[in-house]
């Protein structure tokens, strides 16, 4: 299990206008939500980013104290100024006495250089670059979940039913969604349509000289029987 540490200050004060405030202060406006109920506390912005530009902070637990209380967070929803693409709000869901840890490790696709779809032209479309788990304890949670896409072809897809998943670890939905796919055409399906087409060409070739010869033969006959007569 990866950890850092986080001091915070506890917000009484909520909306827009304090939320300004507390940006102006150098910090961000923050919740902890559990069964419990919801703790609004400010984080320093500096400390923060530090953590963020580190990695994989949605599988890494939050040791955050306030006002002499400690808590541990899994980070789990930061929005970001469309201008800046800084920090400007942070969801943690609080894992302190859970059995149970929701988190959201990234996707990392293997062997992409052998990937026999990549090879023939096709293109890798991802649909998900990170996907919620469901961990048995924090120590269960993975930094990243490999896809090996060696042997996917063009027109291939990966869903959550082909993945295997650490021991204590399991999808949070349910269904079997879509997490990559090879698209696009590859060479040997590019070599097929091109001979496909020659062969059609030659066909319609043919059947336009058959049908050019077809009314040249009949009028040879019509003439050869009026001369006969």
């Amino acid at each position: 299990m990866s950890s850092f540490q986080l001091k915070a200050e506890k917000r009484e004060k909520l909306g827009s206008l304090e939320a300004r405030k507390i940006k102006k202060a150098g910090r961000i406006p923050a919740v902890i939500s559990s069964k419990k109920g919801n703790v609004n506390i400010t984080l320093d912005k500096r400390e923060f980013e530090i953590e963020l530009n580190k990695g994989n902070i949605q599988t890494r637990v939050a040791e955050i104290e306030v006002d002499g209380k400690k808590f541990k967070a899994i980070t789990h929803k930061i929005d970001l100024d469309p201008v800046s693409d800084t920090p400007i709000h942070i969801d943690l869901r609080d894992c302190s006495d859970s059995k149970q840890v929701k988190a959201q490790p990234k996707i990392n696709f293997l062997n992409r250089d052998k990937s026999i779809g990549l090879k023939k032209g096709g293109f890798l479309s991802v649909r998900m670059r990170k996907v919620e788990v469901i961990c048995d304890s924090v120590e269960k949670i993975p930094t990243e979940i490999d896809v090996d896409i060696a042997d996917l072809q063009v027109g291939q897809k990966v869903r959550a039913s082909k993945i295997k998943l650490p021991a204590g670890v399991k999808f949070a939905k349910k269904d079997d969604f879509l997490i990559a796919s090879i698209t696009g055409r590859g060479k040997a399906e590019e070599e097929t349509a091109v001979v496909a087409g020659a062969e059609g060409a030659a066909g319609a070739t043919a059947a336009a000289t058959a049908g050019a010869a077809a009314p040249a033969a009949g009028a040879a006959k019509a003439a050869g029987d009026k001369k006969g007569k």
